[in-house]
């Protein structure tokens, strides 16, 4: 997996459920769509020798619905977000916060299930999902949703609209060898281009004066490195980790 598709895929991870990308196909999907569920059961077949793992996986996806409904009260979130404003605020990350949290175990039996099936760049990935969840979590509900209302201010607004440009910037500074490695092959010199990009977007971002916005890098710094060799070379303690005391 590639820096780049590294960061395409990390920009819309937050959104989607690690088992979002294995596809439950049924009678009527053609066998273009049941691709994806053939491979694995062919990785899960090569690298367990029985079917018994890719069996477990199929039959857990008719159960992580079922837990998230029980920890999750999902009808009362939908609700509730409706009239979500910065007076009941408190009160509703208080409420969701702890249930979403519990929510997460659901997804564990999977991912340990697919960790048996997978190697190399895939199991990079998921190790990468697998921390970047409770780091997505803990932003959100940090400062009882914090992020959020202050993202609506006008100095946010205007350093959200550069940031794609100052991403353009900072990543033009990597070089091509590391822009085309495979995340699980960095390096200690790629891992130092890695930190440099962070260290660019953060020094962007100060001179907009929008405090806070460098979380929603980390939300994706952070578990890139923790899931591949640059765990090694940088030192994630030099930024303040998002603080979990909200859940």
């Amino acid at each position: 997996m590639s820096v780049k598709l590294v960061l395409v895929a990390l920009a819309v991870a937050v959104s989607s459920s690690p088992t979002a990308a294995l596809p439950v196909g049924d009678s009527s999907d053609s066998d273009e769509d049941l691709i994806p569920i053939n491979t694995l059961e062919r990785q899960c077949l090569l690298r367990t020798g029985s079917t018994e793992t890719f069996e477990q996986l199929m039959s857990g996806f008719s159960f992580v619905p079922i837990c998230f409904a029980g920890h999750l009260d999902l009808d009362g979130l939908s609700d509730d977000l409706e009239v979500l404003n910065d007076t009941n605020r408190v009160q509703f990350f208080d409420k969701y916060c702890p249930q979403v949290n519990e929510s997460l175990q659901c997804v564990n039996p999977m991912l340990e299930l697919l960790r048996k099936c997978w190697d190399g760049e895939e199991l990079a990935f998921l190790d990468i999902m697998i921390n970047l969840l409770p780091e997505a979590l803990n932003l959100i509900c940090k400062g009882h949703g914090e992020i959020f209302f202050r993202l609506d201010g006008p100095e946010y607004e205007k350093c959200l609209d550069k940031f794609d440009d100052y991403a353009i910037e900072c990543a033009g500074k990597m070089s091509n060898t590391t822009e085309a490695m495979y995340l699980s092959k960095f390096g200690e010199i790629q891992c130092g281009e890695l930190r440099d990009f962070r260290g660019c977007i953060s020094d962007k971002l100060d001179s907009c004066k929008a405090q806070g916005v460098i979380d929603l890098v980390d939300l994706f710094y952070r578990p890139v490195v923790k899931a591949s060799p640059c765990k090694k070379f940088i030192n994630l303690e030099e930024h303040k980790a998002v603080e979990t005391n909200e859940i």
